[in-house]
């Protein structure tokens, strides 16, 4: 008997314990955060203020005062807590800007929609859902009830503000000014309807923040309970603010990570517009502007010369890109498009064996303009142009496609190896480069010219005039070392096609291989 009453006890401390951790884990997601700025009130009680406290104890302390913590600025620097008895709301209340402090409030204050049946509303709408003005909770006139402040202090009856003390599935009422009508519900809206989504709601900024099942959203900026890349300060402009469903990777519709630890993420249910138009982006069909989800045209065929799958079928490559669940992307046929906010357009394949491709035989609506004017300083190396084809006009192909010696992050970055435009990596004195998508040319220099502004001595240096017949090059030397020039006789030398023999030929100078014509049938 004893060990059956220690069994039950130790069960009940574990479910105490859990239930302890989770509202720890939650203590953040009820508050809506506002970066550098504080509120401060002239008419308000002084509001006090702890040192030395983490972001989460301060919104734990502040959530375990009922009445007199609504909200909170926390201090970056001096990591001072300011614990604040009122809200953006109240007389008085000031909201300023302060780089180093951030305000959290209670949502349950500040916003004026509902999740559910609304319990925990704590707003200041003081009228019915037909502009009736509600009765004050501690008033019996002119209807006497039993809902008193004293009696429901959990429900906060404040003044006359709408609330739902007795969890009425309407959502939020009061009693009525009104002889003839007792009471009346006010008619907040769900936070799934205060704002609806077009398309696939990539621009949704609403304030719904449980999923379609009733789980409660997991913070952006938080990594409990589950890890993620979608952090704020990595997805610029794409809304990821507190708990709120958003759609940062363009998916079927928001959605967001949940505090259910055997739940990583849910999709949420919002309102769709009547208008389904989609989010404005510049159209273009002949070429494509910044990563092309404007792209309308008819390309469908892969650099390679494969054809594209058509968008509504599911062979040979199983998909979700259906003209059904992506209505504003024009999935038309089988054009090459980029309803994911990938780099560029592209289309899934015909080739069983290569499910996606690129569409780099699009050309650049920006390369198309600034062909005859963009010219390189030096070596191009500092060259950040829009071009972004060969000088024979092949397209460049995606440098995320291909290794590169300095294929490191801060490294990419300081190369400027975005997309598929032409830079100089790797300091080539002949110019800015790309990687091609035609495999018999792996690589090719860009039809750019050096700037008029050099000098004649540079020009000297340079080696001067480029033949008028280019020779394509098929491989870049990585990994080689310098060797000791031989006397006598030359050098002989492999020209390879990928890691095939393709023509032989014998190294006449530094930089000249002497080789037969038919070798390059483009010249």
């Amino acid at each position: 008997m004893r060990s059956d009453i220690m069994w039950m006890y130790q069960a009940l401390l574990f479910v105490v314990l859990t239930v302890n951790v989770d509202c720890r884990k939650q203590t953040l997601q009820r508050y809506q955060k506002s970066e550098n700025s504080r509120l401060l009130c002239t008419d308000c009680p002084e509001s006090p203020r702890i040192r030395n406290l983490s972001l989460e104890e301060c919104a734990r302390k502040c959530s375990k005062s009922k009445k007199s913590c609504r909200a909170f600025y926390f201090d970056h620097i001096n990591r001072k807590c300011h614990f604040l008895p009122f809200d953006r709301f109240s007389e008085g209340a000031k909201r300023e800007r302060k780089p180093s402090c951030d305000l959290y409030e209670k949502k349950d204050y500040v916003r004026e929609c509902i999740i559910g049946s609304g319990v925990n509303y704590k707003g200041r709408r003081s009228f019915t859902k037909t502009g009736i003005t509600c009765q004050s909770w501690n008033m019996s006139v002119p209807h006497e009830h039993n809902f008193k402040p004293t009696r429901h202090k959990k429900s906060d009856l404040r003044q006359n503000f709408c609330r739902n003390p007795d969890n009425d599935p309407n959502g939020p009422w009061c009693f009525t000014e009104l002889t003839e009508t007792r009471h009346q519900d006010c008619g907040l809206p769900q936070c799934s309807d205060v704002e609806c989504m077009k398309c696939n709601g990539e621009t949704y900024r609403g304030p719904m923040d449980h999923t379609e099942s009733g789980k409660e959203c997991q913070r952006w900026d938080s990594q409990k309970p589950h890890k993620h890349t979608y952090q704020p300060h990595r997805h610029v402009g794409k809304g990821l603010d507190d708990n709120f469903c958003r759609n940062p990777n363009n998916d079927v519709r928001p959605w967001c990570y949940t505090m259910d630890k055997n739940t990583p993420w849910e999709y949420c249910n919002i309102s769709v517009c009547d208008s389904d138009s989609d989010v404005e982006v510049e159209v273009t069909s002949s070429c494509f502007r910044g990563q092309g989800e404007g792209y309308r045209g008819t390309v469908n065929v892969t650099p390679a010369g494969v054809t594209c799958q058509r968008w509504d079928a599911l062979s040979p490559h199983i998909h979700s890109y259906t003209p059904h669940n992506y209505k504003c992307k024009d999935l038309r046929e089988n054009y090459c498009r980029n309803p994911d906010g990938s780099e560029i357009p592209w289309c899934f394949t015909t080739d069983a064996k290569v499910r996606k491709a690129f569409c780099t035989n699009i050309p650049r609506c920006e390369s198309e303009s600034s062909d005859s004017t963009e010219c390189y300083e030096d070596n191009g190396e500092s060259y950040r142009g829009n071009l972004s084809k060969t000088r024979s006009g092949i397209p460049c192909g995606l440098w995320s496609d291909h290794t590169f010696r300095r294929d490191t992050r801060s490294a990419k970055a300081s190369a400027g190896l975005e997309l598929n435009l032409c830079r100089n990596p790797d300091r080539d004195k002949h110019g800015p480069w790309c990687y091609t998508s035609n495999s018999s040319i792996p690589w090719d220099y860009c039809g750019l010219e050096r700037c008029k502004s050099m000098s004649s001595d540079d020009h000297q240096m340079s080696g001067g005039p480029k033949p008028s017949c280019f020779i394509h090059k098929t491989t870049r030397i990585v990994g080689g070392m310098r060797v000791q020039r031989a006397e006598d006789g030359s050098w002989v030398v492999s020209i390879q096609k990928g890691n095939r023999h393709w023509c032989g030929g014998s190294l006449i100078r530094e930089e000249w291989v002497l080789t037969d014509q038919q070798c390059f049938s483009t010249c």
